[in-house]
């Protein structure tokens, strides 16, 4: 039995937890007819998109370091590079999703996006900037914005201030780092006081407010790689500080929200409180991203555990874009059978099984070639493993 070296196993479960809950978020009301427990999709798909977010800004932070650290002086050249790579890894399966969902819409609802700027706006990730997504289309999206828009920024404000705090290796990054978190706190306490929005669709979904959660998982990097002997040293100090902020955030979020929270309310918006608008998205990031050193070293052998984990791990892209449309399809085609035994029990399992399989498929024969094409147009020796 040989110990998993190629992968972090914690990484690993991190996002197989995190797309665990946001296909349990969209599936349970199927296994709860009566709709006793319509409460609990509100924890299961805000928490386990948060978790993409730490995870994703940890992921792309390491990039981000190596580039900035082992080049001199960082260039356009170099962020280019690195916008190649991550866009052969996001785009393709993206866009690929959009026009099968596009098709969907076209066929069943007789809807076609392409006539409604809306829609249009999916393909340059604007959907969310300035108004609510639409709810009719492509529902899981809006979070691949937020994130594609961070690859953009990012990089670039970070060359910015290369170009002017050229003497000092280590300032641009952390500064780039902290300029996006005050902003987006500042940015989302002057929206709550000003402006009246939703707390799901609005602050948590637009994308200009919530940038700010991928940048703490890039700040979770940085100290990884700048302070690696308070990294390594405080492992389950910081895990055991992250679990009780957690564990206090979550039940201020059931007192603020969840307790409130029905089907209607949802569509009507539930007032929350300026804690919950604002710092609340800071706090729990920050929280989440302090369990990441304990997850870096959690260390487990091979076997059905390990390679289970890494199988939904490797997955979890496919399975978050693609997972609406095979809810939207076997729930239209199960209304025929709705009168059946079991018929509940029975199409929640299709989903799953079906889910996994079709992923499994999208990922081995679309997203894994489409992302090999990347050293195509750059330099393979720049890219880090982070599958």
């Amino acid at each position: 039995m040989s110990v998993v070296s190629k992968r972090i196993f914690g990484l690993d479960l991190l996002r197989s937890v995190a797309i665990i809950l946001v296909l349990l978020t969209h599936t349970i009301s199927f296994l709860d007819p009566q709709n006793l427990y319509y409460k609990i999709p509100v924890y299961t798909g805000y928490f386990g998109v948060e978790f993409f977010f730490i995870l994703s800004g940890f992921l792309i932070g390491t990039i981000l370091l190596k580039i900035h650290y082992q080049t001199e002086p960082l260039n356009f050249e170099n962020i280019k590079i690195f916008w190649v790579r991550r866009w052969f890894r996001t785009l393709p399966n993206y866009y690929l999703m959009f026009f099968v969902y596009a098709l969907l819409a076209f066929f069943v609802h007789h809807l076609n996006v392409f006539s409604h700027i809306k829609y249009l706006a999916y393909l340059v990730f604007l959907q969310n900037s300035v108004s609510y997504q639409p709810n009719d289309f492509f529902q899981v999206a809006w979070s691949l914005s937020i994130e594609e828009w961070f690859y953009l920024i990012f990089p670039f404000l970070l060359l910015l201030l290369t170009r002017v705090f050229y003497k000092n290796r280590s300032l641009p990054f952390l500064l780039t780092i902290i300029i996006f978190i005050v902003a987006e706190l500042g940015i989302r306490t002057y929206m709550a006081i000003f402006y009246h929005h939703t707390w799901d669709n609005g602050f948590r979904k637009l994308m200009p407010l919530r940038l700010d959660s991928i940048a703490i998982g890039v700040l979770a990097a940085y100290v990884k790689f700048n302070k690696p002997l308070f990294w390594g040293n405080n492992i389950k100090k910081l895990a055991v500080t992250g679990l009780i902020l957690i564990t206090g955030l979550t039940v201020y979020f059931t007192v603020d929200y969840v307790m409130h929270f029905s089907p209607v309310s949802l569509d009507q918006g539930i007032k929350t409180s300026l804690f919950l608008e604002t710092g609340f998205f800071t706090l729990l990031s920050f929280s989440i991203a302090l369990m990441l050193p304990y997850l870096c070293y959690i260390k487990v052998k091979d076997g059905l555990l390990s390679r289970g984990v890494t199988f939904i791990s490797e997955m979890s892209y496919s399975i978050y874009l693609s997972h609406l449309l095979v809810i939207l399809t076997l729930s239209h085609i199960f209304t025929h059978y709705a009168k059946m035994a079991h018929a509940n029990v029975l199409l929640f399992v299709s989903i799953w099984v079906l889910t996994i399989l079709l992923s499994a498929v999208q990922y081995r024969f679309f997203e894994v070639k489409m992302t090999g094409l990347r050293n195509k147009f750059s330099k393979k020796q720049d890219a880090i493993k982070i599958s």
